[in-house]
């Protein structure tokens, strides 16, 4: 069976990646998924698998630029091409007043969710530009990258980093046809967002969300899809809040 189209889903073992990577299989595009979780990785193509659709797995640390890049090349000589690709993998430490933070924890957020997207998009793009038909790219932000989240200076300095870096990208590559957004998650039932609120619990008290619920990731996910799909073509450049009115309230 030939998928029309490919996708590479980074941060695919669990939450919004996973389920990301399960709508893509399931409206029947060819999914590489990638994360450093192997287990959960492979676990997420065997369920897609299972349903009849088509994947695989590539080990990925988004903060090594030339893993980064063997996972581009793992997709193009498993499928092919590059159509698209969703960025969700990212990392949350230990909650600490900006006084606190280590220089070495700084560090560790940006060169996973700054530098690590950076790398990926950057290298999602180098593989579209050498075929035709372009593609879409988003890359997953946070609420977090306009509203300030206690004791996470560190996250909402990496999360808003994205937005410019989107921006910056999307404007480059508009005339080849390569479409770059951001997406924008509030409080969602995934693994990461319950470490955070472990280690961090006085979030919880400050988050005020209108909606009264987390998302599921698969609400997430929804979004997601649709900015790498052709119903989405005239949109570039982009950061779309998902957050049941978190940011507005």
């Amino acid at each position: 069976m030939e998928a029309e189209r490919v996708l590479l889903v980074t941060g695919g073992a669990s939450g919004i990646g996973r389920a990301s990577a399960q709508r893509l299989a399931k409206d029947g595009a060819a999914v590489m998924v990638a994360d450093r979780d192997e287990t959960g990785g492979v676990a997420t193509v065997e369920e897609i698998a299972a349903a009849g659709g088509i994947a695989r797995f590539t080990a990925l640390d988004v903060s090594d630029e030339e893993n980064v890049r063997a996972s581009i090349a793992a997709t193009l000589d498993a499928f092919g091409r590059l159509d698209g690709a969703i960025n969700c993998a990212g990392v949350a430490q230990a909650a600490k007043q900006t006084h606190a933070i280590e220089a070495s924890e700084w560090a560790l957020t940006l060169a996973v969710n700054l530098t690590g997207m950076f790398h990926c998009i950057k290298h999602q793009i180098a593989a579209m530009l050498d075929q035709t038909g372009g593609g879409a790219i988003v890359a997953v932000s946070s609420a977090a990258a306009v509203k300030g989240l206690l004791n996470s200076a560190d996250y909402c300095a990496s999360k808003a980093g994205i937005l410019g870096l989107v921006r910056g990208a999307a404007v480059d590559y508009a005339e080849q046809g390569i479409r770059i957004n951001a997406l924008l998650p509030g409080a969602s039932d995934t693994p990461l967002a319950h470490r955070s609120s472990a280690a961090n619990p006085a979030l919880k008290g400050m988050l005020r969300v209108p909606m009264m619920r987390m998302s599921s990731p698969d609400e997430i996910a929804a979004a997601a899809v649709w900015l790498v799909s052709p119903d989405s073509s005239y949109v570039t450049g982009a950061s779309i809040c998902v957050d049941g009115g978190m940011t507005i309230a």
